[in-house]
């Protein structure tokens, strides 16, 4: 799966280095309540109650949310250990990141 996306990841990777990320279920958390999260990002692999609690939270602020990799990719992606959970804060790399998304499950004929 890792593959398919790797522009995706690129650009999350982008933006941990232009300080538009957060990690961490703590972070992640905080930064949703403060209103500074645009997109959500969550692992495939988190556990049940993790992706219903921020679920819920997202979609209680009508914030995006989507699942991607598993917690190595992510980690990966910006250079740190295993992450669960990422918040993108800045509305053009969220806009990036879904549009490449909807570019790469509109050309593998997959709808989520």
């Amino acid at each position: 799966m890792r593959a398919i996306n790797d522009k995706i990841f690129q650009l999350i990777g982008l933006s941990k280095r232009a300080g538009k990320l957060v990690s961490g279920a703590y972070t992640v958390e905080q930064s949703i309540k403060s209103g500074k999260a645009q997109l959500v990002i969550i692992s495939q692999d988190a556990s049940l109650n993790t992706m219903k609690k921020f679920t819920e939270m997202c979609r209680h602020r009508k914030i995006d949310i989507i699942k991607l990799g598993s917690k190595q990719d992510l980690g990966q992606s910006i250079g740190k250990p295993a992450r669960t959970l990422l918040a993108i804060t800045d509305l053009s790399f969220k806009d990036l990141i879904l549009n490449e998304l909807a570019l790469t499950t509109k050309n593998m004929g997959v709808i989520e």
